[in-house]
């Protein structure tokens, strides 16, 4: 297993040079490049595989879902964890069974906080992050779905609310998570899991693992074996090697861990089911009654970049 950063060189991922981490074992001659998101959501499925708990041959590279996504979309991934509207929004991808991001409820990690209810955020700016198509673009259905406000989507690395002239900020990942408890007692708060929850009665999916479709084909038993692992590695991260998994996060966010026991057992889901799929048929319905999706019969891979003003809107809840 080799593991290393993604980087960028201007606007192009380029895989690092050197391995951060070598171990050594059975290998085939040449590794498939997996991609691993860097939040702590993936952390049961990559632990037991770090630990040396599974066997697993690839370069392993792990970035944001969104500099993922601009790898696969350049080729220089082969397979691996990617945002749901990646995958829904590139035909050229086939999808690795029974493995997801999840929620089937509040998933602790997408939250939205607002300085005002959203039905006063007509025009009004708000801060969503780079980091990930799926939630930006939950956001946008979910507020277009409730409400008849126009906000305008404002970009950030790391969306905060300090700026006067941003009224609402959308926060994901490790994050949302550490900063969740103070924004909580002073501001609106909706969790999109959620939000999306409650109004179709389904789980949402935030990411999934596939693979290019090209690769899959010409390299059917590397598929398998990085599938298995990947399934291998997450039953035993949500099981015998919990400690290990909730230890990180922990170390990570500085949150106790009762925190991560609630996260990655009442929030997180990694599950693919039908109903999950059912979940990103309608997601994907919805991304093209918005024009989020580019139509269906394009093959071009591209890479998100959230730039839209947006005229949307939702029913909201403090607190929830």
């Amino acid at each position: 297993m080799l593991v290393c950063a993604l980087d960028y060189r201007g606007d192009v991922p380029v895989l690092c040079s050197a391995p951060a981490v070598i171990t050594v074992g059975p290998k085939p001659e040449v590794l498939p490049r997996l991609g691993q998101i860097s939040f702590i959501n993936s952390l049961p499925v990559l632990i037991p595989i770090e630990a040396g708990h599974v066997n697993l041959s690839a370069q392993i590279v792990y970035a944001s879902p969104t500099k993922l996504n601009c790898a696969y979309a350049r080729g220089l991934l082969d397979l691996g964890a990617m945002s749901s509207f990646f995958f829904l929004d590139n035909n050229a991808m086939e999808l690795i069974p029974d493995l997801s991001i999840s929620s089937d409820g509040p998933v602790g990690s997408v939250l939205f906080f607002s300085k005002v209810e959203p039905r006063n955020l007509n025009r009004a700016r708000i801060a969503v992050p780079a980091a990930s198509a799926t939630s930006v673009n939950l956001l946008h259905i979910l507020l277009r779905e409730q409400f008849n406000v126009r906000p305008e989507f404002v970009v950030d690395e790391n969306p905060n609310l300090d700026d006067d002239s941003i009224m609402a900020a959308l926060l994901i990942g490790d994050r949302a998570l550490i900063v969740d408890s103070d924004w909580s007692r002073r501001l609106w708060r909706a969790d999109l899991g959620f939000w999306w929850r409650r109004q179709t009665g389904l789980p949402m999916v935030f990411g999934v693992w596939a693979a290019r479709a090209s690769w899959a084909s010409a390299n059917q038993e590397s598929l398998r074996q990085v599938t298995k692992a990947l399934h291998n590695s997450t039953a035993l991260g949500l099981s015998s090697l919990f400690p290990l998994v909730a230890a990180e996060a922990a170390a990570r966010t500085g949150l106790p861990l009762q925190r991560m026991q609630r996260y990655y057992f009442e929030e997180l889901n990694f599950k693919l089911t039908d109903r999950h799929m059912q979940a990103l048929d309608l997601f994907r319905s919805l991304c093209l009654r918005y024009g989020l999706l580019r139509p269906q019969h394009s093959n071009q891979a591209s890479c998100f970049a959230p730039t839209f003003s947006s005229t949307e809107a939702a029913s909201f809840e403090p607190a929830i």
